[in-house]
């Protein structure tokens, strides 16, 4: 799904590096950086 830039992002939940998950919609307000490396650990 491609958004364009200033689109809010849709609501998702993903594990930190703790295993434990976190939900965007649970940080509303503050700032938020998320770093998306597709290839690692693929082999590509």
């Amino acid at each position: 799904m491609a958004l364009a830039p200033g689109t809010p992002a849709p609501d998702f939940t993903l594990p930190q590096h703790n295993g434990e998950p976190v939900t965007l919609s649970k940080l509303r307000g503050r700032p938020v950086v998320l770093a998306f490396h597709p290839a690692c650990f693929t082999g590509g």
